[in-house]
């Protein structure tokens, strides 16, 4: 049907949005979630004391958060291809900006842990749409360097979120956090009124599955709870029982899948083996930078009976390493692919962990401490940007924010195993365990860093845009799209 001649005339005066309004909406919408958690992250220990609570119960403060982000980021992008990206980022900003002020006047734990996931939800439209928009707007062939300048952007937020949550502890209470978010927001919402968004490509609204939706946090959340019990402090048939209620969840949301018009998130995608190994890398690579960014205040505070500063110290010199190198690997991976600059990330960060788990000792010196972490942040930062861009450009432009939602809600998933296994390790009482189960927690970012490695092998060096959009959404025309690339030149 032909398009009305004023539409058609609106659709060509339209001006595309410029690449600096691009980075900066999606870099401001990115990184209120890592600024949120790694300042809270640091607070936790001092919210733990005030409401006395376990280890176990306070880590439901991050779990509950991500589990939060990790199940309405793929309804977030989706709502957005399908009613316009720039209009649902600014709902989520503006219920982003209430909840950050009404957190700091939470009477209790109980409501403390629900405004934070009311605001988890209202950061998890942010994320996908912000990069959905960079996606279709931006030209391809800068993709990966603006990629990494998001992902620097990101981790100069988690960087600073340390330092600033260590420096709000030192002059006045943990409720300070969280409207220090409202400068970002602020800023955010007056560059979105520069933005003169198309209409979203795809016509079609499919219903949110709400069944399927509420299987995934039952999934989630019986995950949560099995990871906690890791140590074996409660009853063998409790423990059977949970194991239980896991299976039975997780069977549920699969079937929920395989029935429902409009699933919970693009699965098609992972039909993509570049999708699905660059969404696996995320998974693991942010379950290896969570478990850390979690364990070091912990370890300082427990272990080595120091302070809060210096355990933003220590998580800055993680996080300012990725801020560093994330540009520059983003370049790198435009000019000589995707899967190098993720392989060696992995690899990097393999070796951080290694090296850490060698110095792991109660007097372990700071300096030590320092440099592993930063190994760590090196090997995040060089492999990050790569990993999200293969993720967002495996897949066409109409699905651009229901892959980055969908990619976004792996990355989640991995800290909300990272920060289960904490809490687990930790246990209900009121102090750490010995050195020994800090040493245990090492060995699973290793390990989780060993799988990023072979996850990385998966990912394309260079997109092939043809063969990803078709395979993603007509498998039956694979053979074909293979026959036309066999004939094209190199």
């Amino acid at each position: 049907m032909r398009a009305p001649p004023n539409a058609a005339a609106d659709a060509s005066s339209r001006r595309a949005p410029g690449v600096p309004l691009l980075v900066a909406l999606s870099s401001l919408g990115t990184v209120l979630a890592p600024l949120n958690s790694t300042m809270v992250a640091v607070a936790l220990p001092e919210i733990r004391h005030e409401f006395s609570l376990s280890h176990a119960t306070v880590g439901w403060l991050i779990s509950g958060y991500l589990i939060a982000m990790a199940v309405t980021q793929p309804i977030g992008g989706r709502l957005g291809d399908q009613i316009g990206r720039a209009r649902v980022y600014r709902g989520g900003l503006l219920a982003f900006l209430a909840l950050s002020l009404a957190l700091s006047f939470s009477p209790n734990f109980a409501v403390l842990v629900a405004l934070r996931i009311a605001q988890a939800i209202a950061g998890a439209v942010l994320i996908p749409n912000g990069m959905a928009l960079l996606r279709v707007h931006a030209p391809a062939r800068q993709l990966g360097r603006l990629n990494g300048i998001n992902g620097a952007v990101v981790s100069f937020a988690a960087a600073a979120g340390p330092l600033i949550g260590a420096a709000t502890l030192a002059v006045g209470s943990w409720r300070w956090l969280f409207p220090l978010s409202v400068p970002c927001i602020a800023l955010a919402l007056l560059l979105l009124r520069g933005l003169d968004e198309p209409p979203p490509e795809r016509t079609t609204r499919a219903p949110i599955d709400w069944p399927g939706t509420a299987a995934f946090v039952g999934v989630l959340v019986a995950l949560t709870f099995q990871l906690e019990a890791v140590r074996g402090d409660g009853s063998a048939w409790m423990a059977t029982a949970g194991w239980i209620a896991l299976a039975a969840l997780s069977a549920l949301f699969v079937w929920r899948q395989q029935v429902s018009a409009s699933p919970a998130a693009e699965w098609r995608l992972f039909r993509s083996r570049s999708f699905a190994g660059a969404t696996a890398y995320v998974l693991l690579t942010n379950l290896s930078m969570y478990t850390t960014l979690l364990m070091v205040p912990f370890f300082v505070r427990d272990v080595q009976d120091r302070g809060a500063a210096l355990a933003g110290l220590l998580l800055g010199a993680m996080s300012v390493l990725v801020a560093v190198v994330a540009p520059i690997s983003g370049r790198l991976a435009d000019e000589h692919g995707r899967r190098p600059a993720a392989l060696a990330g992995a690899a990097i960060m393999l070796g951080g962990a290694i090296m850490l788990l060698a110095g792991m000792r109660a007097d372990v010196p700071t300096a030590y401490l320092a440099l592993c972490l930063a190994v760590l942040g090196l090997g995040l930062g060089a492999g990050v940007g790569a990993a999200n861009t293969a993720a967002i450009e495996a897949a066409p432009r109409s699905l651009a924010g229901s892959a980055s939602g969908t990619s976004s809600m792996m990355r989640y998933l991995g800290s909300i195993v990272g920060a289960g296994i904490l809490a687990g390790v930790l246990g209900e009482g009121s102090s750490a365990g010995d050195i020994n189960t800090f040493r245990f927690v090492v060995g699973a970012v290793i390990a989780t860093a060993a799988l990023a490695v072979v996850a990385a092998a998966f990912i394309h060096t260079f997109p092939r845009p043809e063969f990803e959009a078709v395979e993603a959404e007509e498998p039956g025309l694979r053979s074909a799209v293979r026959e036309r690339a066999a004939t094209e030149p190199a």
